[in-house]
């Protein structure tokens, strides 16, 4: 992915470079029906935008199933779970088996991934998954296919949930479970010109996991939306070059977190 804004999913709309993902989030912003909390906030709109292309999905489908907690972006259950279905790593479809009654009920989640012979699977119970969502006791069933879709993607295919959190995950978080990275740019002085490439460079090395680097190509949008507004806009070709390094890290760090989770299931107790 060399394009920072590049989409076009079938049926869909085309976004050209940062600069059309721009306008977008421009217009997202400034539309009455979209969620209130995107409203105003191209910043933000831009995000939902980015994450919707790396779904090939509608940002405007995608804007709607999305909300805030915490000061996170958060993305419904149905949304991540369509998200999986569609993101090509699967033969087919997940399958859901449902055991037990009341709080004994369960749910084994499994699918196939594309090239592989033998399905994956999870089992997630609903005394452990359940929130205080009035869904959950509406609907529980539901509830519960799309918690154990998360808890199946975060296991087997880590790269379709990076930087993607549904809203019960985070009521319960602690605001300070890990030891966040330092990205708050220096303070701006006069020229000379910021080396954006450079300091997108030394954030990203610091990032060991994959939700650092996801931050950091947060926080690069945040800075291409500032610029923009204060009528010094980053020039196109430096915006694509640290958008390939971010996707370069991304992956990097994708892979060997996946090496990992399979190798912690190679050596799990049977």
């Amino acid at each position: 992915m060399n394009e920072v804004a590049t989409v076009g999913a079938p049926g869909s709309f085309v976004i050209e470079g940062m600069q059309g993902a721009m306008k977008l989030a421009q217009a997202m912003a400034s539309a009455r029906m979209v969620p209130q909390h995107l409203q105003s906030s191209p910043g933000d709109c831009l995000m939902v935008i980015e994450q919707a292309m790396r779904w090939q999905m509608s940002p405007f489908a995608v804007a709607q199933a999305t909300a805030v907690v915490k000061g996170k972006m958060c993305f419904e259950g149905k949304l991540v779970a369509a998200a999986i279905q569609t993101s090509g790593v699967l033969e087919g479809r997940l399958n859901y088996e449902f055991t037990g009654e009341g709080d004994n009920r369960a749910v084994i989640c499994a699918g196939l991934i594309r090239g592989e012979k033998k399905a994956r699977s999870v089992e997630v119970k609903l005394s452990e998954a359940r929130t205080e969502n009035q869904w959950w006791k509406k609907t529980p069933d539901q509830m519960l296919t799309y918690h154990a879709a998360r808890v199946w993607a975060r296991r087997h295919t880590p790269e379709v949930m990076l930087g993607v959190y549904a809203p019960e995950e985070m009521a319960d978080a602690q605001d300070d479970r890990r030891e966040p990275v330092d990205l708050t740019p220096e303070p701006k002085r006069t020229p000379p010109t910021i080396d954006h490439a450079a300091r997108i460079s030394g954030w990203l090395e610091r990032a060991t996991r994959p939700e650092q680097a996801v931050a950091v190509r947060g926080k690069w949008i945040e800075i291409v939306a500032k610029s923009d507004e204060a009528g010094n806009p980053i020039a196109e070709d430096v915006q694509n070059a640290v958008a390939g390094m971010i996707e370069a890290r991304l992956d990097e760090l994708a892979e060997a977190h996946a090496v990992q989770e399979a190798d912690e299931l190679e050596h799990a107790p049977a």
